[in-house]
């Protein structure tokens, strides 16, 4: 019924429903190439944005860390406190206020929907900000005699544990970047990496406060911190030349600066002071003069910081103007496009169609006899090859849009990336444990030969959150997963297992080796203490079951896991706060 009414019409109604339907998709086509282009470009500007936020968080970051330079000053200082310390201490904090509120204020603009978690980050790091402020002052306030050295070193260790707290809105907003330019994966790196040697320099003549307002030596404590810091900056410092080489315009006097100011002057002088504080009687220099003399070293650090990050904002700018081009282009070519079909069709049609007709009435004309009938004499040229010159420029158009398509696919894919660690301790989660336990189980190490799982269990946990709240036990929880990092070797796979369980494995030469681990563990358990909001806080203890791959029928790993979980239940059955492990390899170690 369709096609015979269609071949009833005339061939002019025809060629314009024709023309109709083929302009249709053309349009379709062209608003969806137009459509993807302002997409690509709203992309690149959310990812300038998300840099702006990403910079003002590195810069909180800055002040905040800067902060500590002179709260560790006035905090050696005896009263009354000089008048310029604590007009430094004032400034120092005002700039870190105003930086953390522009910070808040990006992230509660209408520009970053999708940051409520990075918001309540930023303000459990500012209220914590303020509660570690305020153990400061009231320090303070005492005489310097009076100034309890654990007390001195908890309200450093607190102004450090501020820091952290910015780490993943950090990430996060990096990862908002990297969406819409991966380009700039690069520079984001580079900057996340200058900014943690910026804190990790700053705790390192934090490490020093105690000490020195005491005057006294460096304890035990005090060097392994120093030398986990300065391991920690060494890494960094490896880390950021690797990156280095894969950007040569970086090599310049900003980096320059910092290798020769911060890593070689500023670390020699650290090195110097730790010499001379582990004296008995310490150094006679106040944490104040270690301060003047060691903060301007790190400078260039946050000098070469911004170098990297002027780049990225080159960078990120000069790809959101190419899509703003893209996009002006896109939309330009499909105007031009929808107006040379129209003209070609017009063109057609007054050339072909309209000759054709006339040509026909003309016909019909004589074939009826009539002679009178005018034959046009007009010559028509070059419009079949025109639209098909259009339709090629149409297919091109196509071809590249599925090639953009196919190229953001891939960078979405290899952005994607899972997460193996457990988000309130950082320590491995279980299945990625139970991962490593297995390729663990089937290595043979000559040297270790004895592959050791130390199980460990906090005691009467359900009593701590039952009496001081569930926020006091996931912070007893971090403290005994950084004590297990502090405790454990580099090589040591450290797992939370499960609510207050915790798992270690460990190759050891023998039994022995892994017991002592697991004492110094149960030791430095038992001797911290957890603070609690308004009391003197409480000590807790665990209980510890240690199995040996030696000791079972074969290097099973579940058969090891049930044998470490019995053996801590053996230890809590028994009074808790010990240590129970495998009877026959331990008879085998005393043979």
């Amino acid at each position: 019924m369709i096609r015979k009414a269609f071949s009833a019409m005339s061939i002019d109604r025809r060629f314009g429903i024709s023309v109709a339907a083929a302009l249709l998709p053309v349009l379709l086509l062209c608003g969806r190439l137009v459509v993807h282009e302002w997409h690509a470009y709203m992309v690149a500007d959310d990812a300038l944005y998300a840099f702006q936020t990403y910079r003002a968080g590195l810069l909180a970051i800055e002040s905040v860390s800067a902060e500590r330079g002179p709260t560790n000053s006035v905090l050696g200082e005896n009263l009354p406190i000089p008048e310029a310390r604590r007009a430094s201490l004032l400034r120092a904090r005002g700039e870190s206020d105003a930086r953390i509120e522009k910070l808040l204020e990006m992230l509660q603009s209408s520009r970053c929907p999708g940051c409520a978690t990075e918001l309540a980050r930023i303000e459990n790091a500012r209220a914590e900000l303020t509660g570690a402020r305020a153990n400061v002052d009231q320090l303070i306030g005492l005489p310097l005699a009076q100034r309890r050295e654990r007390a001195l070193s908890s309200a450093v260790d607190r102004m450090i544990k501020v820091i952290p707290q910015f780490s993943p809105v950090i990430d996060a907003l990096a990862a908002n970047v990297v969406r819409g330019d991966t380009r700039a994966l690069n520079c984001l790196i580079l900057a996340t990496l200058t900014a943690d040697l910026r804190e990790a320099a700053g705790q390192l003549g934090s490490h020093f406060t105690a000490a020195l307002t005491a005057r006294r030596a460096l304890g035990e404590g005090d060097q392994l911190a120093i030398e986990r810091t300065e391991g920690r900056i060494d890494q960094l410092r490896e880390l950021i030349d690797s990156h280095i080489r894969d950007r040569s315009m970086l090599e310049s006097a900003p980096f320059d600066r910092m290798n020769r100011q911060y890593f070689g002057e500023g670390m020699a002088y650290i090195t110097d002071v730790r010499s001379l504080a582990t004296r008995p009687g310490g150094v006679a220099i106040s944490p104040a003069q270690l301060a003047d003399h060691y903060v301007p070293m790190m400078r260039p650090i946050t000098a070469f910081r911004d170098q990297v990050l002027d780049l990225a904002d080159t960078e990120i700018r000069f790809h959101r103007s190419n899509a703003l081009g893209l996009l002006a282009v896109s939309a330009l070519a499909a105007f031009l496009l929808i107006m040379i079909l129209l003209s070609m069709a017009m063109l057609f049609r007054r050339r072909v169609i309209r000759p054709l007709v006339d040509a026909t009435h003309v016909i019909g004309a004589i074939a009826n006899g009539d002679l009178t009938a005018e034959i046009p004499a007009a010559r028509y040229r070059g419009e079949i090859k025109a639209m098909f010159n259009a339709i090629g420029v149409l297919k091109a158009n196509s071809v590249e849009r599925q090639q953009l398509e196919r190229e953001r696919g891939r960078l979405i894919q290899e952005l994607k990336a899972t997460a193996e660690t457990d988000f309130l301790t950082h320590l491995l989660n279980r299945r990625a444990f139970e991962s490593r336990a297995r390729l663990s189980c089937a290595e043979r190490n000559a040297a270790e030969p004895e592959l050791a799982l130390i199980m460990f269990d906090i005691d009467h946990f359900k009593k701590i959150n039952d009496t001081y709240g569930h926020a006091t036990g996931d912070h007893a929880l971090q403290l005994v997963a950084r004590l297990c990092r502090e405790t454990c070797r580099q090589a040591d796979v450290v797992a939370r297992w499960g609510g207050e369980e915790f798992a270690v494995l460990s190759r050891v030469q023998d039994a022995a080796q892994a017991l002592a681990v697991a004492e110094r563990l149960r030791c430095r358990i038992r001797e911290t203490r957890i603070p609690v909001s308004g009391g003197d806080g409480f000590n807790i203890t665990a209980s510890f079951g240690v199995a040996f791959a030696s000791a079972c029928d074969s290097r099973d790993v579940d058969r090891l896991f049930r044998r470490a979980d019995r053996l801590l239940y053996q230890a809590k059955e028994a009074g808790r706060d010990r240590i129970f492990a495998d009877p026959t390899s331990v008879a085998s170690d005393n043979a």
